[in-house]
């Protein structure tokens, strides 16, 4: 079971032809777009001049376009190292790419805020917003795969745009920011625990052990030796199912076209928080059934099309090997 990834990376972002298909779960593309300078060319300034025709944008010292829609009324600005809480709807031209609301259960993004690396950086526009500001930012695709050193998409129009439009929910220091999630987790983490107890009450599931963290486990069969180490590559058998039953994984059941064993490296944070540890507690041989409270898979966002938000998972993992 995969993680996936819930980083908003905001700076300046060259999309390729098949963009569209980007997997819902990446709410924006990483920065692939690298400048060889820090210089914008001549021509280029010449175009991004020439193409500005709405007299709401102005053109910051960096090349940066941008539209202020709304201003909050907050007096934080965001500072390097500090994190947002934004919505972000990213277009090229008039084709809506990413729509972070509806990629994230109608719940802004986080993203910590970075130094500009480059003339005309994202970064450098969402550092002048405050809570509440709505703003507009812009680059001219021409720009955009000028810069990243590629042709741009074939559907592309001469004079399209690379567009942003930002709004900034909120604005925390990196504590602020660790304490509100730690918070926000915990007390799920207990409406969790609650649903939990009742599902092994009503289902009659008794011989369940809990670790610390909230996991929940009972071993089917007991393996031999020792327990594997973080930075082993561990390989097992597995199926997944929500708590109602819906089965939504497995490597071992033909339906879900992947017929053979899974194998990643343990405590690397290439899996979900919930496997990392569950399969900590196994030894080689081991068949367990883990209940993964939400807050150790995937959280309030979309793990999957049939993964719903704040779902409790349980799985059967067999520990085939590990080295």
């Amino acid at each position: 079971m995969s993680k996936k990834s819930n980083t908003l990376l905001l700076s300046v972002i060259f999309i390729a032809g098949t963009a569209k298909a980007q997997q819902k779960s990446d709410f924006l593309i990483k920065e692939s777009v690298v400048s060889k300078s820090d210089s914008v060319s001549k021509p280029a300034v010449q175009k991004r001049l020439q193409a500005v025709v709405d007299p709401g944008f102005t053109i910051d010292s960096t090349g940066l376009d941008y539209k202020w829609i709304t201003r909050g009324t907050d007096t934080q600005t965001a500072r390097v190292g500090d994190f947002g809480e934004m919505n972000v709807v990213f277009k090229i031209g008039d084709t809506i790419m990413i729509n972070t609301l509806e990629m994230n259960n109608h719940m802004p993004v986080p993203q910590q805020f970075q130094a500009p690396s480059m003339k005309g950086d994202l970064m450098g526009g969402l550092l002048k917003m405050k809570a509440g500001d709505s703003v507009v930012f812009r680059m001219l695709m021409d720009t955009l795969a000028e810069r990243a050193n590629q042709p741009k998409p074939n559907w592309v129009k001469p004079g399209d745009y690379a567009t942003w439009e930002v709004k900034m929910v909120s604005i925390k220091t990196k504590d602020q920011m660790e304490a509100a999630t730690l918070e926000k987790e915990n007390r799920q983490l207990a409406i969790d625990d609650k649903i939990l107890t009742e599902y092994f009450k009503s289902h009659k599931i008794q011989n369940v052990k809990k670790t610390a963290s909230g996991l929940y486990y009972t071993i089917l069969k007991q393996g031999s030796g020792t327990l594997p180490k973080t930075g082993q590559r561990v390989t097992v058998n597995y199926t997944g199912k929500r708590l109602d039953g819906v089965k939504f994984d497995s490597n071992v059941e033909p339906a879900f076209n992947h017929v053979e064993p899974f194998s990643f490296l343990l405590g690397k944070r290439n899996v979900i928080k919930g496997w990392d540890e569950a399969i900590a507690l196994m030894k080689k041989g081991t068949k367990a059934t883990f209940y993964i409270p939400s807050t150790l898979a995937y959280g309030d966002r979309n793990g999957d099309e049939k993964i719903p938000p704040n779902s409790i998972l349980i799985f059967d993992i067999e520990l085939l090997s590990f080295k």
